[in-house]
């Protein structure tokens, strides 16, 4: 046996796919969400500016059945200028009509999403272009069916646009969830 030249000698390797389990999916390749949209499908967007008269700036947005229209007045003069400032501040004010969700007053927390977009939108906006002054975003919701915050911090960051204020930046924002080893937008 020794002696035969060229011969291997045969080794077991167990086939990748004999030995692993199939998972079931987690969602079927036909399931919908309950509006309309499969699985992988991202919301439909729709942007316009300029959507308040009386506002320095203003925006309004579309993300699926989320509508959202957001007001941004000033740079105006402090109110709380007692002490000098070398940087401009942002106040943040996010609020929701009676009739956004289905069971009437039932918004979510407001001072939250207020903290989140001044969060989100306070490192885009260049702060020492103003000293002394103020900028307020006023961001209300007319209808939700979820993902508010994301269309909050886009149309707002938009709306900061169209009034002019120096940013680095457009903020842009999106809510992503993940199931498992799958990504659903």
């Amino acid at each position: 046996m020794a002696g035969k030249g060229g011969a291997t000698p045969a080794t077991y390797s167990p086939s990748p796919t004999t030995n692993r389990k199939k998972k079931p999916p987690i969602f079927k390749e036909d399931w919908v969400r309950p509006d309309g949209r499969g699985f992988h499908q991202c919301r439909p967007a729709f942007f316009r500016t300029g959507a308040v008269n009386a506002a320095s700036g203003s925006a309004y947005a579309e993300f699926g059945n989320t509508k959202v229209i957001v007001s941004v007045f000033g740079p105006r003069e402090s109110k709380k200028a007692m002490m000098y400032s070398d940087i401009g501040r942002l106040n943040c004010n996010v609020s929701f009509t009676t009739f956004a969700t289905p069971i009437r007053g039932q918004g979510s927390d407001h001072k939250e999403y207020c903290a989140m977009l001044h969060k989100a939108l306070e490192g885009a906006i260049i702060l020492e272009t103003f000293p002394k002054t103020t900028v307020d975003v006023f961001a209300l919701v007319l209808e939700s069916s979820g993902s508010d915050l994301p269309v909050v911090i886009s149309c707002a960051s938009l709306a900061l646009a169209d009034a002019g204020i120096m940013m680095y930046d457009i903020v842009a924002s999106v809510s992503v969830v993940w199931i498992l080893l799958t990504f659903a937008l």
